[in-house]
């Protein structure tokens, strides 16, 4: 059973109230308890300040009155299925029982996701019986771990039979390899769940695929088919950091635009992001990079985008925060900025691990605080008035709102080679390989180079994913002693042994290196150096320092930076 919520194709449906429901079920001479079993595909997803709505229900009246039994939760992980288990021993004994499954977008004319159910059983349980429900790694987008370093696995264990369990043990191998196991002495009540962490931490020494198998045992268990569950672990080299590339469609003439602004300037404040803003047929479009996303079928006006994959505006947290746990598997280092008229930005591709495929590498010109001239400027403003619910304080701004109360910043001014890349750039990418690329752009007269930023996107053109991306920490033409340092970065990070900093000078002088813990102390000094025109690289030894998050401190004549590191053993 499904039940859809928006027409692509003929407009709105009328969802307030769908209504499943299975035929008459007999239980009148069942003998011990029943268990409803079902997956769910369920985002709970908002709008206007409604949640959609799915409910379990019950008739024991063959259907002339119906119980909620379970108000259905989002599953733990978006945009996939969950298992749920409702215990029905309390209606054995009827004869015309039906059990239901009710719908409701609360009537909101909103593109919601909908409900998906699926695998509905109706069983007898044993009065023993464990089950592993997942063991870590969940998302293979997360499965890697650096070689050498501790990897925990978590897990979740359900109690499908009619008796508490009291204790149990949770074992893991990999590949063929020895046993792991743990034992824990908690009660797990019918139809509980218990989210386990083991302590027997996981250590991958080998680059590549290693499959994990994960199993349950306890006593008296009269099933032991679903005990097992089968996951893999990636080792790689290091573990680059991810940002993630948030690209947001917008428009003044949308109505829609407001959420764009509000919701952009949420991600920078509070994370590590790549912000992009595409405008559509207004003062700030850029034609060829919005019309590559039609050609992939994506609305035109507001859409959001993150690592070239659609999600929906009122998932576009909870989906962030999925995404910036995703393997990145290579660093970008940049450096550069604006020389004359012209903007010059070098980009280093530095893999975690071999990968083969179809490799493209863009670059992306920003601008923040964008103004110009005439009513075409005014962002159109649906939320006016609370018409549309609250939107930061746009319920309290007109419609449309004038440009001088708006602020248009990660507006697009270009992205080169294309927004689909050039083919040209790599199919194979190796660990210890450095892919530069160097990147020249005319300055725009319309441009101020004041508030320009430059990103960079590793793009896998065989399935339209960005691996990963990095932007320069400082607007492009920023003089002085912040450009004076154009950092790149340190790799690995995080560090076992030894990092290395990296780092773009523009004249000789001498760098002073530091590193302290994060309450300020001083862990680790490395005398001054002179630095050379161009590239630096500075080995730092990490080998001596406890497991932590760390400040590295570069002092020079004209200036200082500061990065963090995290050390992991």
């Amino acid at each position: 059973a499904i039940s859809g919520c928006y027409g692509d194709k003929g407009g709105p449906r009328n969802n307030k109230d769908v209504f499943a429901y299975t035929k008459s079920i007999n239980l009148s001479a069942v003998q011990g308890g029943v268990v409803l079993k079902y997956d769910s595909y369920f985002n709970r997803l908002n709008a206007y300040n409604k949640f959609e709505k799915a409910t379990v229900e019950i008739s024991v009246n063959d259907g002339a009155s119906w119980t909620v039994i379970q108000d259905v939760p989002a599953g733990s992980a978006k945009d996939s299925f969950a298992s749920w288990y409702i215990n029905l021993s309390q209606y054995v004994g009827y004869g015309n029982v039906r059990i239901g499954f009710r719908y409701s977008d609360q009537g909101v004319d909103q593109k919601y996701g909908g409900w998906a159910i699926d695998d509905i059983i109706l069983y007898r349980p044993a009065k023993n019986d464990l089950a592993l429900a997942q063991f870590a790694p969940f998302d293979p987008a997360e499965a890697y771990t650096a070689i050498n370093n501790t990897y925990v696995h978590t897990g979740k264990v359900v109690n499908m039979g009619l008796d508490t369990v009291h204790s149990f043990t949770v074992s893991y191998r990999r590949d063929n390899s020895y046993v792991l196991s743990q034992l824990f002495n908690i009660a797990i009540p019918p139809l509980g769940q218990y989210d386990i962490t083991h302590n027997v931490p996981d250590t991958i020494a080998t680059i590549g695929k290693v499959n994990i198998t994960a199993w349950v045992s306890t006593a008296g268990d009269a099933n032991t088919g679903n005990d097992t569950v089968h996951s893999m672990l990636n080792g790689v080299n290091f573990i680059p950091k991810k940002i993630v590339a948030v690209e947001a469609g917008t428009a003044t003439w949308d109505q829609f635009g407001p959420r764009e602004l509000v919701y952009m300037d949420a991600l920078h404040y509070d994370n590590d992001a790549c912000l992009v803003a595409v405008h559509t047929a207004d003062p700030m479009g850029v034609e060829y990079y919005s019309d590559y996303f039609y050609n992939l079928n994506y609305y035109s006006g507001q859409f959001f985008l993150l690592d070239r994959k659609y999600v929906e505006p009122t998932e576009l947290f909870s989906a962030f925060d999925r995404y910036k746990k995703h393997f990145g598997y290579a660093d970008l280092v940049m450096h550069g900025g604006v020389y004359g008229a012209n903007i010059e930005i070098g980009v280093t591709v530095k893999p975690a691990i071999d990968i083969t495929g179809d490799f493209r590498l863009l670059l992306v010109i920003t601008e923040d605080k964008v103004v110009g001239t005439g009513g075409v400027w005014d962002q159109k403003n649906g939320y006016a008035g609370g018409a549309m619910g609250t939107m930061g304080d746009y319920q309290n701004k007109p419609d449309p709102v004038p440009l001088k109360d708006v602020d248009y910043n990660y507006v697009a001014r270009i992205i080169t080679p294309s927004p689909g890349g050039d083919k040209s750039f790599a199919t194979e990418l190796k660990y210890n390989g450095n892919y530069y690329r160097k990147f020249k752009i005319p300055l725009e007269d319309n441009w101020d180079p004041n508030k320009l930023r430059a990103i960079a996107m590793l793009f896998r053109n065989d399935d339209t994913l960005i691996l990963n991306s990095n932007q320069l920490s400082y607007f492009l033409s920023v003089a002085g002693s912040e450009k004076e340092q154009a950092f790149t970065g340190i790799y690995p990070n995080p560090a076992n042994d030894f990092t290395t900093l990296e780092f773009d000078a523009k004249s000789r002088g001498k760098a002073d290196i530091t590193i302290t813990d994060i309450s300020g102390r001083t862990m680790a000094h490395i005398p001054a150096a002179e630095t050379v025109v161009g590239v630096n690289k500075q080995r730092i030894p990490t080998g001596q320092l406890p497991d932590g998050l760390y400040i590295i401190n570069v002092i020079t004549n004209e200036a200082r930076h500061s990065l963090k590191l995290k050390v992991m053993h």
